[in-house]
């Protein structure tokens, strides 16, 4: 076999199965499940189930290490932070048996680790949302002082791993000094030394990237035009746009201090104050809108893995401006949110669309240019599964409404 990939639940793994499917390559989808999202694709040659890595990430471990002694790959590819974690943390125990296109440990953390990232954009010349990084209540208690509200408090990083579970870090916003202390503090008892970050609100942009040997090989560009949540987070539709040479280049001067090798993505905020792109954040793996950038031309998945097996690849620059990708049922959750709450709390900006409009264009299901991440049909399984599970995930809320209403 060529290729095991784990997370067959992530809309990454599906966007890797059917890159690396089209051009021949034989792939394996490993879940915790007997069936997951990426294992219903038609490009999927084996399933297999295996431990949660989030649940039983002991377990996960031994039972790659065992599998892949058992049944050789050319690659293993991990697609999640958690994944990429336990992974890196077996490679000795791996790296007889099969291939892994990751960086070291000490890349992996340093790219994970939120504080580390915008210290390094800061030495580097690199804007960045004001940050604060605070030691001790008395510094804390100086920066709720200084702060503009509303304020973020971000993790430092997105997953952490302690006293034997996975902790998920979420952004929160503080709207006085005192909700700011307490909200800190609260993080910080979860996953510690969290970052105190002002607001910025505007337009996101990515910059996908593929470094191997120090080299940049391939580099796209998006723009997030809707999320979920409205006020910023998971793309749920995008666009390709033009190289901007300028944050390529930033991208590539961060990633190589932090000595990374493969793929990641390097999220940027348009500052509407001062029209200058800021540094958010960095994810070290394939990023949920993949897909966006193969239907544009530039087949990550499939760079990567000629690289990892040792081919030379040309780089790659070039891509069709102004595709579209659409995750439907993200977007029908972004719709959602829009409906039941004021576009205050939506935190979007007074020239922002009416929610009559925001009904308008989400029943807007063709344009030029625009796919779907998952639905397709040349490959219907994965779109039926989401479908089935989305419906499933909304009846199990729905009933467990009514128990809490009932017992009141």
């Amino acid at each position: 076999m060529a290729l095991f990939v784990t997370d067959g639940e992530e809309r990454a793994t599906l966007a890797v199965v059917r890159a690396l499917g089209r051009v021949g390559v034989p792939v394996t989808v490993g879940a915790s499940g007997k069936i997951s999202l990426a294992g219903t694709s038609r490009y999927c040659t084996r399933n297999v189930c295996c431990p949660c890595p989030e649940k039983e990430p002991e377990r996960f471990q031994a039972f790659l290490s065992r599998h892949v002694r058992e049944t050789r790959y050319r690659l293993l590819l991990p697609v999640t932070d958690v994944t990429t974690q336990l992974v890196s943390g077996v490679r000795a125990a791996l790296a007889p048996y099969v291939g892994l296109p990751l960086p070291d440990d000490a890349s992996i953390h340093r790219v994970q680790d939120k504080r580390f990232v915008l210290s390094k954009a800061q030495e580097l010349g690199i804007a960045c949302p004001q940050t604060f990084m605070v030691e001790g209540q008395e510094a804390l208690e100086g920066v709720s002082r200084r702060i503009a509200y509303p304020a973020v408090i971000k993790p430092r990083f997105s997953r952490y791993f302690c006293d034997g579970h996975w902790r998920s870090g979420t952004v929160q916003y503080a709207l006085h000094a005192a909700d700011l202390i307490a909200k800190y503090q609260e993080a910080h008892q979860e996953i510690p030394n969290p970052l105190i970050q002002e607001r910025i609100r505007g337009e996101g942009r990515g910059v996908f990237v593929l470094m191997w040997g120090g080299e940049l090989k391939a580099a796209f560009c998006h723009r997030r035009l809707r999320e979920k949540p409205p006020w910023g987070g998971v793309s749920v539709y995008s666009k390709s746009v033009p190289l901007d040479q300028t944050l390529v280049q930033q991208s590539v001067a961060l990633l190589n201090a932090c000595g990374w090798q493969g793929v990641a993505m390097v999220e940027f905020k348009v500052d509407p104050r001062d029209g200058c792109a800021k540094l958010m954040e960095v994810n070290g793996r394939f990023w949920g809108s993949l897909q966006l950038a193969i239907d544009a031309g530039v087949n990550f998945p499939w760079l990567l893995y000629r690289l990892a097996t040792g081919e030379d690849v040309a780089p790659q620059f070039d891509y069709t401006v102004g595709v579209r990708s659409r995750w439907l049922l993200g977007d029908l959750d972004h719709l959602w949110i829009r409906l039941a709450h004021s576009s205050a709390v939506n935190d979007l900006p007074d020239h922002a669309r009416s929610k009559l409009r925001a009904c308008l264009d989400f029943i807007k299901l063709y344009e030029p240019g625009l796919h779907y991440d998952v639905q397709r049909f040349d490959d219907p399984g994965p779109g039926w599964y989401e479908c089935k599970s989305y419906v499933r995930n909304v009846l199990r809320r729905l009933g467990g409404r009514r128990e809490r209403i009932s017992a009141t």
